[in-house]
């Protein structure tokens, strides 16, 4: 059998790549796939757009396809633990997760969290070329927490999987922040999720874990409670049993005689009678029976995600994964005081402009010049930075009081400065920024909510 040619191995490694990357796993930096950044990105104005119109607006970014998917799982109430888009309409329901409405009868806005949490230093990211070279879009964004933890995600590419199981905003916040006090052990988070859409919203979180040769397996439970000695309740679903799934199973118990019948009365909770032929029950312990009728459900994590080069796929644990990101996202708050430095000194620079043109009378001197040429050359001989901003200002800005306001602007921008240079001489205080700033989005978030969502 002849080797494939160097040429055909790379073209497959980059289609590999290229598929991971735009499809399937999720980005370590921000835990988004491509097309979910895209719309995010299209819709970061904050405006509440139609759903099929937002996913149109993405696709000069999204060459692929419309990406309503990416609009839907964005905004699915129960899908999430935190949506990163505002549903307005039908995004799901309790019964029915995925039970979508169509795009033209649904809209979406980018949420209070994503504003706050996922958009912080959107001045900074890092950009690169659309599909065409005509538009720039983010490589990926600067969230202060690992987004790619916290809602589910999964996805199948070129030699790889991913099945990422959700946490809680609160347990991913409290091992950063441990983590960023210097703590040498950290707890894993085990996997939690508790969507917010639920009038009485539920609470489902893993009651154990085993490693297995596929990888680490987590155990969601269910809950019933027993009425009588045939009768139970059942009035929660584990994590990932949809509804339709549970009735199958209460189906076939029926089909073998072990129940007798059940009634469903679920809506807005879960809510399901069930009886059982005499005998079956009291023969069993609660736990037995939580396994009988399916209430009992395994996951087996997969932690791959695109590294935070973008060009190779880490497989990781969630403590491992805390540390890397938390690592990682405090090394951007030195791009992040360069780019206020810079800006401050830009503008301190037109205010030292002022400062030397009130000093040589610069009215009185425009006043004398036939022309804007002649003005802009004697700027530039009494040592003016910025020429063409001081020609435009009006004679007014010369004035005593402008030169009193003028030198206040200075002193404010000059001890400004010097928090700036001070925060980028020092990693230990940008790391108390970033502790605060981790910190107000954890008092920010409260019973599934992020405040004024």
């Amino acid at each position: 059998m002849s080797k494939s040619s160097s040429y055909i191995d790379e073209q497959r490694r980059q289609y590999s790549l290229y598929v991971m990357q735009m499809r399937a796993i999720p980005a370590a930096s921000d835990g988004l796939k491509s097309a979910a950044r895209r719309v995010l990105w299209t819709g970061r104005d904050g405006a509440k757009y139609k759903s099929s119109v937002l996913a149109a607006s993405a696709v000069p970014l999204h060459p692929h396809a419309t990406p309503e998917g990416a609009v839907n799982t964005l905004a699915a109430r129960y899908g999430n633990n935190i949506p990163l888009l505002t549903p307005y309409g039908m995004f799901g329901t309790l019964l029915k997760p995925t039970d979508f409405g169509a795009s033209r009868y649904t809209s979406v806005q980018i949420s209070k969290f994503t504003k706050e949490v996922v958009f912080r230093d959107i001045e900074i990211v890092p950009m690169q070329e659309n599909y065409d070279g005509t538009l720039l879009e983010p490589v990926h964004f600067l969230p202060l927490v690992p987004i790619a933890l916290l809602n589910p995600s999964e996805g199948i590419a070129i030699g790889f999987a991913t099945n990422i199981l959700p946490r809680s905003l609160e347990d991913l916040i409290v091992l950063q922040l441990t983590h960023l006090s210097g703590a040498k052990d950290l707890k894993e988070p085990y996997p939690k999720f508790k969507p917010t859409a639920a009038p009485k919203p539920f609470l489902s979180v893993a009651s154990k874990r085993e490693e297995t040769e596929r990888g680490v397996a987590y155990y969601f439970e269910g809950s019933f409670e027993k009425i009588d000695a045939t009768t139970i309740r059942i009035n929660k679903l584990p994590y990932g049993l949809m509804h339709d799934k549970l009735l199958n199973k209460l189906d076939d118990l029926y089909e073998k005689g072990i129940i007798l019948n059940y009634t469903d009365h679920s809506k807005d909770i879960i809510d399901i009678i069930v009886k059982f032929k005499k005998g079956e029950l009291s023969s069993r312990t609660d736990d037995e029976t939580l396994h009988l009728v399916g209430l009992a459900i395994r996951h087996i994590e997969n932690l791959n995600v695109v590294d935070f080069t973008g060009k190779a796929i880490l497989n990781t644990d969630p403590v491992a994964f805390i540390r890397l990101f938390t690592d990682w996202r405090l090394q951007w708050y030195v791009q992040r005081y360069e780019r206020l430095r810079d800006l401050l000194q830009a503008e301190l620079q037109r205010h030292y402009d002022v400062r030397i043109a009130i000093k040589h009378k610069a009215s009185t001197t425009a006043a004398k010049c036939d022309s804007r040429a002649e003005l802009k050359e004697w700027l530039d001989a009494i040592k003016i930075v910025n020429v063409d901003y001081i020609a435009d200002l009006p004679v007014y800005r010369f004035t005593e009081e402008e030169r009193l306001k003028n030198e206040e602007k200075i002193k404010e921008g000059e001890t400004q400065l010097k928090v700036y240079l001070d925060l980028l001489s020092s990693e230990a205080k940008r790391r108390k920024v970033y502790i605060s700033e981790l910190e107000e989005v954890l008092k920010n978030y409260s019973k599934g909510l992020y405040k004024n969502e």
